[in-house]
């Protein structure tokens, strides 16, 4: 039956073309975007499995930001180590030259901390090898409060800080399952001076337990401040006194002890804290090659997690190139198939002629 109020042909055409309009339509979508789930309603299942995956995703970058961060700490502590180690190596052999040396003219006058000038002692081939030493320790000093980077400095330890021993190091070096990983590292195997300190000892002698490498006091027939010492009232200062040999030079002279002795217990010293800052530096390195790993593990989860919400949501490019070249071939088809149907109610006319 045909009738010319309803054009069933017709409707059944637009029916057809909405069809295939939603579906291009969709296609589109998911050509100029890529996905093929790129909300909910796509597909609820995949949409909140991917979702939460692209959170861990950021929040590995950030981590990856922060081992970033921790190997650029780990590399500026490691190299001031390295060459604070190499300056009191140049220090000892410069005690060992002092003491193959003649014994120096003094002016006779020292006492525990003397800072007074000796214009006898000046004059003498060690009083030349105590003026490099002395170069030396203040290069160190400068060593230790340049090695900052992004303002964590680790061969220092300032006032404001934890007291030692026992106060950590941490970097951000993961996370996993909601959980932020870490990688700690004691501030005493790195620090070189603690102005926090409360004491002045030899290295490794009971009560020295918060001093840094170069802290503390030499001993040589006379006590030695390389660096710092602590005042009466108890604060870490810097020390100013230009001599590392001479007051030990005038104690020896004038007690006429065994001056082989006592370089042989000062270069004894030197090696000990040689091999502490030695000892500092393997930690150290150990902790930048946790790091390292710990940044190649966290580099291939990014990779992993990308690959994962791909096979979720990426959309077939070669299908989708495909689907679209069909339906706009639908498209066409429906279009035409709609023009016949609306042209079919003409042919009515035909019958009242």
């Amino acid at each position: 039956m045909t009738s010319i109020n309803t054009n069933h042909g017709a409707m059944a055409a637009l029916q057809t073309l909405r069809a295939v309009n939603s579906g291009l339509e969709k296609t589109q979508q998911r050509v100029s975007s890529g996905l093929r789930v790129a909300k909910a309603s796509d597909n609820a299942a995949y949409w909140s499995i991917a979702t939460p995956m692209r959170s861990d995703k950021k929040a590995m970058g950030a981590v990856s930001d922060s081992i970033g961060f921790a190997k650029a700490v780990l590399d500026t502590t490691y190299e001031g180590m390295d060459k604070i180690k190499d300056e009191l190596v140049t220090i000892r052999n410069l005690m060992i030259t002092a003491s193959s040396l003649p014994p120096p003219a003094t002016d006779g006058y020292s006492n525990w901390t003397d800072y007074q000038p000796d214009a006898i002692y000046d004059q003498s081939q060690v009083a030349k090898v105590d003026a490099e030493i002395y170069q030396h320790w203040q290069q160190i000093n400068s060593v230790v409060e340049s090695a900052s980077f992004g303002g964590v400095n680790l061969l220092k330890n300032d006032t404001s800080e934890p007291t030692l021993p026992g106060a950590k190091t941490e970097f951000t070096t993961g996370y996993v399952n909601g959980q932020v990983l870490t990688v700690s590292i004691d501030t005493k195997d790195t620090t070189m001076i603690n102005y926090n300190r409360t004491v002045d000892n030899l290295w490794n002698a009971p009560g020295s337990e918060n001093m840094g490498y170069v802290d503390g006091v030499l001993w040589s027939a006379n006590i030695i401040y390389p660096i710092t010492y602590v005042d009466g009232g108890g604060v870490v200062q810097k020390n100013e006194n230009t001599y590392t040999l001479r007051n030990a030079e005038v104690r020896i002279a004038a007690n006429n002890l065994d001056r082989n002795f006592y370089y042989n217990a000062l270069i004894g010293q030197m090696d000990e804290r040689i091999q502490a800052v030695v000892g500092g530096m393997s930690v150290v390195g150990s902790a930048q090659k946790r790091v390292g790993m710990q940044d190649e593990f966290n580099t291939n989860m990014i990779d992993n997690v990308d690959k994962g919400v791909g096979r979720l949501v990426d959309a077939d490019m070669e299908e989708e190139s495909a689907r679209l070249a069909a339906l706009q071939t639908q498209q066409q088809l429906a279009v035409q198939s709609l023009n016949i149907a609306n042209s079919a109610s003409q042919t009515i006319m035909q019958l009242f002629q």
